[in-house]
């Protein structure tokens, strides 16, 4: 887990004042999506949003992916589009981000079930 935390305070989201609790979030929402055999996938985008590129940058060629977090079952639970050329480190903070957002949005619904 220390190893996955310095590679998010590394790498992640920069908010003053909240970099040590986004990259721990970060790294525990790796470590559930590997423990429950979440997988990230990463697919085309095949119609990426491109507007905000100049014409300068929409003359080069691009890698525009989404990533989909699976579970094991196949069922999808997070996606992103649009994610243009990602490298590998940015690969593993998508990933982890949308493992975040799935452990959220379990986490709710277990607590509005059990209401």
């Amino acid at each position: 887990m220390i190893r996955s935390y310095r590679f998010f305070f590394a790498n992640a989201g920069y908010i003053v004042g909240q970099r040590a609790q986004g990259a721990l979030s970060l790294a525990r929402a790796e470590q559930h999506a590997n423990e429950n055999d979440w997988n990230a996938e990463w697919e085309w985008d095949e119609c990426p949003d491109l507007s905000w590129m100049s014409e300068r940058e929409l003359e080069q060629e691009h890698e525009v992916l989404c990533c989909v977090l699976k579970d094991g079952d196949g069922n999808v639970l997070a996606s992103l589009c649009g994610i243009t050329d990602p490298d590998g480190n940015y690969r593993r903070v998508v990933a982890a981000e949308l493992a975040a957002e799935a452990l959220h949005n379990e986490r709710e619904l277990n607590r509005v079930c059990a209401d």
